[in-house]
């Protein structure tokens, strides 16, 4: 029961949590953005993008964390242009940019549902111990209301009086 609330608190969103979490994870997101332009374009951190769409999806929510899905796209597009890419056709970093885009907004909304899927396990989780809780007092009540008065008593059920 202990960890349930443990784990609550930690799901539990806050509007300065999430502002926070935010803030880091577009801070880290420039920085990724910057080691891929420093790097150049042939050696991809493609992957390292999904890092600060992930957090923000999972610790800020659904709508942080497509803002950060957007925001990684634009941030990849900008570090690919800037490293002069050569493409054979033009229209080739558009199509790699909608690529992403579609792969970090599919990676947020994932990351959110499953933090909301988790979420309401905790919460029917909860109300499952108290109602187990509950049918524990109840069953408890009508054990004694149904157990044999000791014999003697006045006007207990099973009890005989005697004359």
């Amino acid at each position: 029961m202990r960890c349930n609330h443990t784990l609550t608190a930690i799901l539990s969103a806050s509007p300065a949590r999430g502002r926070a979490v935010y803030a880091g994870s577009f801070f880290l997101l420039l920085l990724i953005g910057w080691l891929d332009y420093v790097t150049g374009y042939e050696f991809g951190f493609f992957i390292f993008y999904f890092i600060p769409v992930s957090v923000s999806a999972w610790f800020a929510g659904k709508r942080p964390g497509l803002l950060m899905a957007v925001a990684s796209a634009i941030c990849w597009y900008i570090s690919d242009q800037y490293t002069n890419h050569p493409y054979s056709h033009a229209y080739f970093i558009y199509w790699e940019m909608f690529m992403r885009l579609i792969s970090f907004l599919t990676t947020a909304l994932t990351i959110s549902k499953i933090r909301q899927m988790l979420i309401n396990e905790v919460l029917l989780n909860h109300k499952l111990e108290e109602a187990l809780h509950e049918l524990g007092k109840l069953r408890e009540t009508v054990r004694e209301k149904n157990r044999p008065a000791p014999s003697g008593q006045k006007g207990a059920p099973g009890g005989a009086e005697e004359d």
